[in-house]
């Protein structure tokens, strides 16, 4: 059972997420999984032109699809979320995708179910980059200025983690590396973590 071993996350209605296309966005029924992130300036690519913003049409359950961390660097098994068996595994559990790291980066990204019951797309846009990452200005250390053009949600709408034991502690290490990293709160899932309900 996967929720049992890794747990699972609650994304609550009405949270805005993000999907980065090069296309303008059509529901296309054939694929079964809709990849989106909570802010585009996680997107790995950063080639992509237009942004989609979706909203939730109600709470949604993912796998939490987290194995560890490296410092900053969140590990997800990349083999095992690319198996047409693992999707199928999700649904026999009721889970709506899965939250996972984007190539064993720092990024998280949340695959949903392709299904036209559980989201909305409200708004398809080019991209604005109106954010800045986390530098040394003048020697002096400085927080990622996220901007204001695409919030964070769970700001507003906290997450809620269900985890087993092995991973609330591997959680509460990675909260901590952050809070005494030079650049806290640099990376969206630090930020998700900061309200979050665990």
């Amino acid at each position: 059972m996967l929720k049992s071993t890794y747990g699972s996350l609650i994304i609550k209605k009405d949270t805005i997420i993000y999907h980065a296309t090069d296309e303008e966005i059509t529901y296309k029924p054939e694929k079964k999984l809709l990849y989106t992130i909570f802010h585009p300036s996680e997107w790995v690519g950063y080639d992509s032109e237009y942004i989609v913003r979706i909203q939730l049409k109600r709470d949604i359950e993912v796998l939490f699809f987290i194995t560890g961390f490296r410092k900053h660097y969140i590990l997800s098994n990349q083999e095992e979320k690319k198996s047409p068996i693992f999707l199928e595994k999700l649904m026999e559990e009721n889970l709506d995708g899965w939250l996972a790291s984007i190539e064993n980066r720092s990024h998280v990204e949340v695959a949903i179910m392709n299904d036209q019951n559980i989201f909305e797309v409200i708004s398809f846009e080019p991209l604005r980059k109106n954010w800045r990452n986390g530098n040394c200005l003048g020697g002096i250390p400085e927080c990622k200025n996220w901007g204001t053009v695409y919030p964070i949600s769970s700001r507003s709408l906290p997450v809620v983690l269900y985890l087993n034991e092995k991973y609330r502690r591997i959680i509460a290490e990675y909260i901590q590396y952050g809070l005494d990293s030079k650049y806290p709160f640099e990376y969206v899932f630090q930020v998700i973590l900061e309200n979050a309900q665990i």
